[in-house]
């Protein structure tokens, strides 16, 4: 019998589609990319139409990230697939279209848009919906979690977003983390599998309902709010250190004594992130077609002039030349 060290998973990004597979063949090919890159799982059809899924996932650290749309099916981790396939992880289910029912150890938890659970791949399990569904799917080694949280075997098949506060905010840096994961490598990728995990970890505490977080980590998870929240309005041309702090209910002076630490301020790092997403857009080949004005514009830019010199100065040479290089 095979027993998986670590999460079943590809060390490259891996894409994969049923479109083009005969309709009698699609639950096999279906069952061996998921089985290959995620845990082994068997499927029933829902209803009468056909079967439909595509797949996209990556490594990041010691996380593996996919993507899953699919047509209505059940998703069944048996005693049979375990045998098959044992698996030391925890894969968490996060819904960003229609809807999901989680199961398992007899407790069972609709999921809609924005929520999510667990299940124990070593235990059996089954996921449903009768209608179209897409989610952000999370594996990660179970003694990473095991380690830190007590009796875990209570908080599997539970909507986790309904239980902490810090859900909706691992909702957020998950359904960006799953799109941008292929492009994190080395250091920068480590750093953001470590940072995700022990954000992961502190929402699962505060469900189990853990001691409280020392302040250090309270501190840390401040700061990662404001910086999902200016990663999510960095478009916004009247984006500033005040609409942040409005947002997050925090004062800009206590902002920036947070970004100290970092050699930074809220203005710095708000303008900062958007030369770096310039930067990065400047260099996807599926935006060759979009002008740099555009791009800039698009990340809050409102003068060129301004834009073309800080790119300069953060790159050492003009935002034409570095999408030339690209």
């Amino acid at each position: 019998m095979h027993v998986d060290a670590a999460p079943p998973i590809t060390a490259q990004p891996c894409f994969a589609t049923t479109e083009g597979i005969p309709s009698r063949e699609k639950f096999d090919f279906w069952h061996d990319v998921v089985c290959r890159n995620l845990v082994d799982l068997d499927y029933q059809l829902v209803g009468k139409g056909t079967f439909d899924a595509t797949f996209s996932g990556a490594r990041l650290g010691t996380l593996n990230l996919s993507r899953i749309d699919a047509s209505a099916h059940v998703a069944s981790r048996s005693s049979t697939g375990i045998a098959r396939n044992e698996s030391e992880s925890l894969v968490f289910n996060f819904v960003l279209s229609g809807w999901l029912m989680s199961e398992q150890d007899g407790r069972a938890t609709r999921l809609d848009v924005g929520e999510g659970a667990f299940c124990d791949a070593r235990r059996p399990y089954r996921l449903q919906s009768d209608a179209p569904f897409a989610i952000a799917c999370l594996q990660v080694p179970r003694q990473i979690v095991e380690s830190r949280i007590s009796s875990l075997h209570r908080l599997s098949a539970y909507n986790l977003c309904q239980r902490s506060e810090l859900g909706p905010l691992v909702f957020a840096y998950l359904s960006r983390l799953v799109e941008r994961a292929p492009m994190l490598n080395g250091a920068v990728g480590a750093k953001v599998s470590q940072n995700f995990s022990d954000l992961l970890v502190s929402m699962l505490g505060e469900v189990a309902g853990a001691n409280p977080l020392p302040l250090t980590e309270y501190r840390g998870l401040a700061l990662m709010r404001i910086k999902d929240a200016v990663e999510r309005h960095l478009g916004d041309r009247k984006l500033g250190p005040d609409t942040i702090a409005a947002e997050l209910k925090l004062s800009p002076r206590y902002i920036n004594q947070l970004l100290e630490a970092e050699e930074t301020s809220l203005a710095r790092y708000i303008w900062q992130r958007r030369i770096e997403r310039s930067a990065e857009q400047l260099r996807d080949p599926a935006l060759r077609g979009r002008t740099i004005s555009l791009i800039a514009l698009d990340n809050g830019f409102n003068d060129l002039s301004h834009f073309s010199k800080a790119f300069r100065q953060r790159y050492g040479m003009s935002p034409r030349a570095y999408r030339s290089d690209a």
